[in-house]
């Protein structure tokens, strides 16, 4: 086939004839082709030369369309199974592998021989299929990266790995690796393919021993912890119990004095009072812990700082624990490239709390930018979007680009959220709860654990927040949600990510327990 499509290609082009003419010496080309080369070439007197054969012609001579060959043209267009067959759809372009036996327009090779070396067409292929001597050579798949497969120096397949030298070798360059550790090439890959699965497989089930590990440790930091806090209550006690007894002995000897005073004064003999006065003494010297409650005061507040920072510490500690017990089986592959604050500060916004939206209990600065928990009965008119039941509000920002806030905290625990517009406001049902639902993702951030939900699921095992900052890195049209810790030198930890699809603007939302403050952060 690929013959007699040859007869319908212009010996000038090289390609399919078009608008087929011929001359008088029986050769045919592209009416244009043709043209192009006479008018443009070397014709000296006036002849006229066939470019195939060399024939002379003076002068020009009449080009007659080739009725013949033009048929043929339209009825090869109009089959496009015997183009499927080898022409011109099969034709070998950029990317492709092109047929080493083909010598004219070289066509879409199929297949590589491992033993000739070579790439085949169809058309070519055939005798690999028809030949006893050829049919047991072994064929693979025709591919632009082939030459990876074979040695340079020996034209041979690379059939053998070196495990010493961790290379590729063809049975020709083995002997250059004596007494090294070598296997088949297939016995390599089935072992790498195992090592893999068994990897993938034992991942998870180590780091559940990890964290069980760790929370033992936990357990083991947080009886610490109580201990070290149950001495600093007994201190703080046995300092207030010394001074009481102190001054409920003053107050006896002073309720003694003011009674022999009493009697005193009912006397009548002047003499006798003047005995008597001297007799009971002057009056006691007090010890002044009338007014040590000053120094109670920083006692308890000194030692109430040195408990945050024990905390603080133990904290980093725990996590730090944490992490190297994890991180230390994290294949490579796994590992994120960490996201650099600077870059998402680009993206920064400081969100504007929405006050139809405040519950009742929270308590709003004017800046519309911290919320706190307040008192029953704040100055919130009823609203439609307000929410009834629990304690939560959202923002004026509808986000439907790449955005990035940040929030701070003090206290107990707070909800950073983000949610669409429709979520329900009035009543206790989950469709009014951030993370309870479909409309809306939050992680709850608490001193010693964080935890994210979304549509009623929960993620655990999240580490703690390494401080009281808390990023919100949202990709809108990526689909992607990301919560990050941020230290005080500014460096991001993620504690989660979401990879869904938005369909509707989203909005940031917050929640506040009972003693929590919450600020949103401003550049």
């Amino acid at each position: 086939m690929a013959s007699s499509l040859d007869l319908l290609d212009c010996s000038i082009c090289l390609q399919m004839l078009d608008e087929p003419v011929t001359t008088a010496c029986g050769h045919s080309f592209c009416k244009k082709c043709i043209n192009t080369f006479w008018d443009t070439g070397p014709n000296l007197e006036e002849k006229y030369t066939c470019p195939q054969c060399r024939t002379t012609f003076s002068p020009k001579p009449a080009l007659q369309r080739n009725t013949v060959l033009a048929n043929l043209l339209e009825e090869h267009k109009k089959k496009p199974s015997q183009s499927a067959a080898g022409g011109a759809n099969d034709v070998a372009l950029p990317g492709d592998v092109p047929c080493d036996c083909c010598t004219k327009r070289k066509q879409k090779a199929e297949m590589y021989c491992l033993m000739c070396l070579a790439s085949f067409c169809e058309t070519h292929l055939q005798p690999h299929f028809e030949l006893p001597v050829l049919k047991k050579h072994k064929l693979i798949q025709a591919s632009t990266r082939i030459k990876e497969s074979i040695c340079s120096r020996h034209d041979r397949l690379f059939e053998i790995y070196c495990r010493t030298d961790k290379q590729l070798v063809c049975p020709l360059c083995v002997v250059q690796h004596k007494n090294h550790d070598i296997v088949e090439v297939t016995a390599e890959v089935k072992a790498k393919q195992d090592a893999a699965w068994e990897s993938s497989n034992n991942f998870e089930q180590r780091c559940t021993e990890h964290l069980r590990l760790h929370n033992h440790f936990l357990e083991k930091k947080c009886l610490e912890m109580r201990d070290k806090v149950e001495k600093v209550e007994k201190a703080g006690v046995d300092w207030t119990n010394g001074h009481k007894a102190q001054l409920e002995y003053e107050v006896h000897k002073l309720r003694e004095m003011d009674h022999n005073l009493c009697q005193l004064a009912q006397a009548d003999d002047p003499i006798q009072f003047l005995k008597d006065i001297q007799a009971v003494g002057g009056l006691p010297v007090f010890s002044g812990s009338h007014e040590e409650l000053v120094p109670l005061k920083e006692f308890v507040s000194a030692k109430t700082n040195q408990l945050k920072s024990m905390c603080d510490i133990q904290n980093v500690q725990l996590f730090g624990h944490f992490m190297d017990n994890i991180m230390l089986h994290i294949p490579g592959k796994l590992h994120i490239k960490p996201t650099s604050r600077k870059d998402l500060l680009t993206k920064f916004i400081c969100p504007t709390l929405d006050p139809n939206t405040v519950h009742g209990c929270l308590y709003m600065a004017n800046t519309k930018r911290e919320l706190s928990w307040g008192i029953t009965g704040q100055a919130h008119p009823d609203h439609p979007d307000r929410f009834s039941h629990f304690y939560q509000s959202l923002c004026q920002d509808d986000l439907q680009e790449n955005h990035y806030w940040e929030v701070e905290w003090d206290g107990g625990l707070i909800e950073v959220a983000v949610s669409y517009k429709g979520i329900q406001r009035k009543g206790q049902g989950k469709d009014c709860c951030f993370g309870h639902n479909k409309l809306s993702w939050k992680i709850i951030c608490s001193p010693s654990s964080c935890t994210f939900w979304h549509n009623s699921l929960h993620k655990g095992l999240i580490p703690p927040a390494q401080s009281r900052r808390v990023g919100v890195h949202l990709e809108y049209n990526e689909g992607k949600l990301s919560f990050y810790s941020v230290s005080r030198c500014g460096e991001l930890m993620l504690l989660h990510r979401v990879q869904t699809t938005f369909s509707e603007p989203l909005y940031p939302g917050f929640s506040v327990d009972l003693g929590a403050n919450l600020t949103m952060c401003e550049f």
